[in-house]
């Protein structure tokens, strides 16, 4: 079960660590893509709104911006809309994206959302290992 995986936890904890300049021991946007969609999948409806809640209040305009656009501009998620100044419409395209099903044999929408061309930005991809990195420290606090 999710809840019981200390290890994965940690390891995602662990990944945005600034003292890891070699960057060896960085949890990939695909890793962090799968741990997130586990979550979301696991979580109750208002733990999850919290983290995102907490995650995205963070976030300064132009990331919130770049997160929506993001969601939307991916074609194989279910969210085609996003208004980016709403901390409850960005939660749940999020949360849409993170729980939409995979094609068979490729990568999950949420992985897709943040590796399509000009959403490949690495300062994007950091803000999904952010995430997965603030989950993982949630859950080692449980």
């Amino acid at each position: 079960m999710f809840f019981d995986q200390q290890d994965r936890h940690q390891q995602m904890a662990n990944a945005y660590d600034p003292r890891d300049t070699n960057r060896d021991g960085t949890v990939s946007p695909q890793e962090a893509a799968a741990y997130i969609q586990d979550y979301m999948r696991s979580a109750s409806p208002e733990e999850r709104n919290q983290i995102l809640r907490d995650y995205i209040g963070g976030m300064s305009t132009d990331q919130r911006q770049q997160m929506g656009d993001a969601i939307v501009r991916s074609p194989s998620n279910p969210v085609q809309q996003v208004n980016h100044q709403s901390d409850d419409d960005l939660i749940d395209a999020y949360t849409r994206t993170a729980q939409a099903p995979a094609q068979q044999s490729g990568p999950s929408p949420l992985e897709q959302t943040f590796n399509s061309g000009a959403l490949s930005n690495p300062l994007v991809k950091a803000g999904l290992v952010g995430l997965a990195a603030a989950i993982g420290s949630r859950m080692l606090r449980r």
